[in-house]
């Protein structure tokens, strides 16, 4: 298997959520669009910490509250203030070995531009899977940074973009 770089595995576009968000409802987006974590955002679009299911799992695991009592949370109470981050110019085995170092299932490429730090890509276990589990080149089409696609800063200043008038 030809050597790879995490340019050319990973996943340009980052689920992320306000930090005021109420753990309640990161939760219920976490099963609805069967993601793993959602990266926290301040009020100006910083990413500022990793919010996970294992975080979820954790915070219900430390607490006396049941499941009802979660309304009152919101992800800042919650979230790891660290985000796994490598650059996109290391090989993929390098970050896949850092990702089970760690415990975790993704690993983050973060930019910072405009004054704002923001994730930009994502290597997921998935998309290490979908790599080695590839038959010819058509199943790996749409992966990595060269895949024909919104520049990831387009798609950060879309989601986090207010409505005009």
């Amino acid at each position: 298997m030809p050597d790879k770089l995490v340019r050319d595995l990973m996943h340009i576009g980052v689920p992320t959520c306000p930090d005021q968000t109420s753990l309640v409802e990161a939760a219920q987006t976490l099963l609805a669009k069967q993601l793993e974590a959602l990266i926290v955002l301040d009020e100006h679009g910083h990413a500022i910490g990793l919010l996970s299911r294992r975080e979820v799992a954790l915070a219900y695991a430390q607490s006396e509250i049941n499941a009802s009592g979660f309304g009152t949370l919101t992800v800042a109470d919650v979230m790891r203030a660290d985000i796994p981050h490598v650059p996109a110019d290391i090989p993929a085995t390098a970050a896949v070995q850092l990702m089970l170092d760690q415990n975790g299932r993704e690993i983050y490429v973060m930019h910072h531009e405009g004054g704002t730090h923001y994730p930009a890509a994502v290597l997921r276990f998935e998309d290490v899977l979908r790599f080695v589990s590839a038959r010819t080149e058509a199943d790996l089409v749409g992966m990595g940074s060269g895949a024909a696609r919104k520049s990831p800063l387009d798609i950060f200043k879309e989601r986090h973009s207010k409505p005009t008038g």
